[in-house]
């Protein structure tokens, strides 16, 4: 058996869901494996794009775009998060913001609560 390859580190690259355009500094969903936009609505987040990708004329997978993983700060959706809820799960309202409130199951998760500031929270993003 040859070695067994490993990386560390918080990058991945992911193939862009067809018709799709990923702005640079936008988290992103995986669904059914492609990226899609947090505006898509379902899927599982997997980072924030280091660069922008723009597959808007290419099937599923033409084009790959890269993604960080780890805590990024967002608005809080009305205050609506506190200080408590730090370790819960936090929800896409858009890709600048997140809420507490899945909205009926209407929002995909974010990823977990870290930490709340006055100006934003921290949510750990990735898989």
């Amino acid at each position: 058996m040859g070695a067994i390859a490993e990386r560390l580190g918080r990058k991945r690259a992911y193939p862009v869901k067809a018709a799709t355009v990923l702005s640079q500094n936008e988290p992103a969903l995986l669904a059914s494996g492609y990226l899609t936009p947090v505006s898509g609505g379902t899927g599982t987040s997997v980072g924030v794009t280091t660069l922008g990708a723009d597959n808007s004329t290419g099937a599923n997978g033409d084009v790959r775009a890269e993604v960080v993983t780890g805590e990024h700060k967002f608005v809080n959706n009305a205050a609506d998060i506190t200080v408590s809820m730090v370790g819960a799960t936090a929800y896409w309202v858009d890709a600048s913001t997140v809420s507490s409130s899945d909205d009926t199951a209407s929002r995909p998760a974010a990823g977990k609560i870290t930490q709340v500031d006055s100006d934003g929270v921290w949510i750990d993003i990735g898989v």
